[in-house]
């Protein structure tokens, strides 16, 4: 049913509909499922489980019976010197003959310690598969996710320099008929037609950066998207818990730290094993034999079957150094894992530290972008009203003007790098789930 939701997700975007200019906006949830389908790093941690359960079977099955058959036909010709019992004399017999032989052999490991390490390492190296792709997982959303917001940031300019334009335009033309009537100063024209040529550069770089993220969102995703849905949420949620209780869990929580932990014991395995091959093995051995002309040397004899049962126990003696050689290696694998963990675990306190730093100061650049917005537009006021009354230039209009559009970019940034710390917090966290993207999903609207 989930693969028949994704097909269809899948369809729905790459469909003709989805790529006209009125069809609808693509939410985050349905990007970040289709990308599960379709992303190559997703895709290829799902192929690295299913190999590392290959070699866990591969190592269990040294613990099962293994059985064999080998058949065989020949054909032979015996050539045999004999005496005359009556003339003494020697003379050569010779007979042509075909030769059956069949066997079949089965042995069930009874004391394999080796083998049995080597299959409890496989399993944890399979559930440190598991964790690398939940890793790869969480990966893939933060990407996503960046790129998503990096577009609608994009979208946003856009939207507040085609409003600034369309004011500036009635402003231009305005101005022009003050000029033909004599009434202003062509420098004033002058400076107004420079400022809207300015926003017009920068609706062009607009543009082109909404074009850029859009392609980065395909990237992810692998199918073709025109439009994002935009998010609607005025009042954004403040950060929870505290720095030492993230940072806590995160060591504990965070794929990347399971992942080596799981490492770590299967190396201890591993050097379990190593040392395992110094002891004997026990093994229970069962035979069948039938064989018909196929004695020694394929000898001529009548057919016959035999059946054995036994035991082998084989005792290493001597290997060349080998085994120590393996326990040397196995021993410096482990201690390069645990030094990688350990590595990355103060990656991850830092990260997390600085990702929740981030979204608290995050959240108050959001209050404070907002207040200077406002206090622009009383400013943008007061020298629209100057202007008029003769008492301010154009240039001191048209600042105004600049410092406001700046202000209103610089807090829809800190809205979505609000966002971004939001998601990065949870992700160095080891807690970003479906639902964290179901209710970030939330806040966005396809209208």
């Amino acid at each position: 049913m989930g693969n028949l939701v994704l097909l269809v997700l899948t369809l729905m975007l790459l469909s003709p509909t989805a790529e006209a200019a009125d069809g609808p906006p693509a939410t985050l949830l349905q990007l970040y499922d289709v990308a599960l389908a379709t992303n190559p790093v997703v895709m290829g941690r799902q192929y690295s489980v299913v190999q590392v359960e290959a070699q866990q079977d591969q190592a269990r099955s040294k613990l099962l019976p293994q059985v064999s058959a080998t058949g065989n036909i020949t054909w032979n010709e015996l050539t045999q010197e004999g005496q005359n019992q009556s003339t003494g004399q020697t003379t050569d017999f010779t007979a042509q003959y075909q030769g059956l032989r069949g066997v079949v052999q089965a042995r069930q490991a009874l004391f394999d310690l080796a083998s049995y390490r080597a299959y409890e390492g496989a399993g944890l190296t399979v559930k440190q598969a598991e964790q690398d792709l939940e890793n790869a997982r969480m990966g893939l959303a933060t990407d996503l996710v960046d790129r998503y917001l990096e577009f609608l940031l994009a979208h946003d300019e856009a939207s507040y320099v085609q409003s600034e334009l369309d004011v500036t335009d009635g402003e231009m033309q305005r101005i022009r008929r003050l000029y033909e009537r004599a009434m202003a100063k062509v420098t004033d024209l002058y400076e107004v037609e420079a400022y809207y040529q300015t926003l017009k550069t920068r609706e062009l770089e607009i543009h082109n950066a909404k074009a850029i993220a859009l392609e980065k969102v395909r990237e992810v995703v692998g199918t073709p998207v025109t439009d994002l849905a935009r998010l609607t949420k005025e009042e954004l949620p403040p950060v929870p818990g505290q720095s030492d209780q993230w940072v806590a869990d995160a060591v504990t929580r965070h794929p990347a730290i399971r992942a080596l932990h799981h490492a770590m014991d299967a190396s201890a395995k591993a050097i379990a094993s190593q040392w395992a091959n110094h002891l004997p093995q026990l093994s229970l051995q069962m035979a069948g034999i039938y064989a018909k002309n196929g004695g020694f040397d394929n000898r001529q004899l009548d057919p016959y079957t035999v059946g054995t049962l036994g035991l082998q126990l084989t005792v290493p003696l001597f290997s060349g150094g080998s085994m120590k050689a393996g326990e040397r290696e196995a021993l410096a694998r482990f201690e390069m894992v645990k030094y990688k963990r350990m590595e990355k675990q103060r990656e991850i306190e830092r990260e997390t530290r600085t990702a929740y730093l981030n979204a608290k100061t995050g959240y108050s650049r959001i209050a404070s972008t907002a207040r200077e917005v406002e206090a622009r537009v009383k400013a943008r006021d007061g020298q629209q009203r100057g202007y008029e009354l003769g008492a301010s230039t154009i240039v001191a209009l048209l600042e105004a003007k600049k410092n406001l559009l700046k202000s209103r970019f610089a807090h829809a940034r800190a809205r979505y790098d609000y966002i971004r710390s939001m998601v990065a917090l949870r992700v160095w966290g080891g807690t970003l789930t479906r639902t964290d993207l179901e209710e970030l999903n939330g806040w966005l609207t396809r209208n």
